[in-house]
């Protein structure tokens, strides 16, 4: 009886260990339904799908023609991050007096120096400032803050960024020295009649309003920018007495100065005497203060594939070039991938980089490209926390709204990518069973004249197929 049992058990391991057979035949007739869908005639179609990371090909179409990611091209920048740095990789930001210091009062220099922390800015690193800066002597500072961001070089906005979006919160400048994300909420309610507009962090100049107020019950139309070049942003429109109070985020001009006037705004809400004077000489060598170091690059690849971080994205892409060759601009950048895409076994031919969010319509990739990203990522050390940062089909990220219900639901994990014309999912389809590896898939539409609706339905309805075939 006990070797009776003895072989069940074994017999039904090797069942659940034996993968359900792929459909294949309904692959290729999903391929053939998506490449003949009338609403997408006229554009440009790019489709690759792997039956296991490193596997044997599926399905393709066009997969060696080069495409606008949009957004998938993160996935290349947090794979090229996590293979320069590793994932346990630290990002800081360095504070230094500079000066003399007498009777509590420090006159020269409270020196701040980026090295690339996209997360810098939280009211506990400034509670731990003002701190550090008491338990040195110095209740004061006579003369300046200075936010030095040169590590990373001179550039802030992608290659071939579009000059109609730089004031939006998307579109935020990058730099080795970022605070909040570099933007600023805005902030416009109706508020005794009249509107009134907040915003925070409150520096800078003062916003230009221009808000009229309608009567209860009507249409309101509300701007909220910060023309190109300037600091002052302006909010005009107007809205109904009874609105609820709108919330919009603008980009930063200038980072560097932006964290520069954060860190004098919040030391000084904490107490902290600040009397601004540009010529104070700072005497002797500066003392380093404090370091404040980032989260892991594990955990900050989270927001930037869950949530499609254009700022986290164009940190690290920068950073692993800077890093490894001591040299962070673009073009620095787009060669040190193309050579760690290399090392990972993917054939970068024919790949152009110009940035490393994926806003800049200057990017070409191939569908076999993203798949060769996804599979190298699979079979690597840093597996985990790739893949754990994906959106989670109908659960998480910027896939919480699709794929609410169908074999997808919960069983996809993949980055999505928009902009104007361009539509791409790239990902891992699972498997029922959890020893079987997932299908490896990038669909990447260009150049559509139909709605960006149905051509996210029409990539929806494909990976639904996707998933269909894989068992679910």
């Amino acid at each position: 009886m006990r070797l009776l049992s003895f072989a069940f058990v074994c017999l039904a391991a090797a069942c659940a260990s034996a993968p359900a057979p792929l459909d294949t035949a309904a692959i290729e007739h999903a391929l053939a339904t998506l490449t003949n869908r009338p609403e997408l005639a006229g554009g440009r179609i790019g489709v690759h799908v792997l039956a296991a990371p490193g596997g044997a090909l599926v399905a393709s179409h066009a997969a060696d023609r080069g495409f606008a990611t949009a957004s998938n091209l993160k996935l290349l920048s947090a794979a090229i991050g996590l293979a320069t740095l590793g994932p346990e990789q630290r990002f800081g930001t360095e504070v230094s007096v500079h000066g003399s210091v007498e009777a509590g009062t420090l006159r020269g220099e409270l020196r701040l120096v980026g090295g690339g922390d996209p997360s810098f800015g939280s009211k506990a690193q400034f509670d731990e400032l003002v701190a550090l800066l008491r338990a040195r002597g110095i209740e004061r500072l006579v003369g300046r803050v200075v936010a030095d961001d040169g590590w990373l070089g001179s550039e802030h906005r992608g290659l071939g960024w579009q000059w109609d979006y730089l004031d939006e919160d998307y579109a935020a400048p990058f730099g080795a020295l970022c605070c909040r994300g570099n933007t600023i909420a805005v902030q416009v309610a109706i508020d005794g009649g009249a509107a009134k507009v907040t915003c925070t962090p409150a520096v800078g100049p003062a916003p230009v309003v221009a808000v009229d107020v309608l009567p209860a019950g009507s249409k309101g139309e509300l701007t909220v920018r910060r023309p190109l070049g300037r600091d002052r942003i302006e909010v005009a429109g107007a809205l109904p007495l009874d609105a609820k109070p709108r919330t919009v985020r603008i980009a930063v001009h200038d980072p560097a100065a932006f964290t520069a006037a954060v860190t004098i705004a919040e030391l000084r809400a904490r107490g902290f005497a600040i009397d601004e004077l540009q010529d104070v000489v700072a005497v002797g060598a500066p003392e380093l203060l404090t370091t404040f170091v980032s989260a892991p690059l594990g955990e900050l690849v989270q927001p930037l594939l869950r949530f499609s971080d254009n700022l986290f994205a164009e940190q690290v892409w920068r950073i692993a070039a800077r890093v490894a060759t001591g040299d962070g601009s673009t073009s620095a950048s787009a060669a040190h991938g193309r050579s760690v895409l290399a090392t990972l076994g993917i054939d970068p031919q024919g790949l152009v980089q110009a940035d490393g969010s994926g806003l800049s319509r200057r990017n070409l990739v191939q569908p076999r490209q993203l798949a060769g990203v996804l599979s190298a990522a699979w079979q690597a050390p840093w597996r985990e926390p790739f893949v754990g940062a994906l959106p989670l089909a109908g659960a998480t990220g910027t896939l919480k709204n699709r794929f609410r219900s169908g074999p997808a639901h919960q069983h996809v994990r993949a980055k999505t990518g928009y902009i104007a014309r361009v539509v791409c999912l790239s990902g891992y389809v699972l498997r029922p069973n959890p020893l079987a590896e997932p299908l490896v898939f990038s669909v990447m539409l260009n150049d559509f004249t139909c709605s960006d609706d149905e051509a996210k339905a029409a990539v929806d309805a494909f990976v639904q197929a996707l998933a269909k075939a894989a068992g679910w």
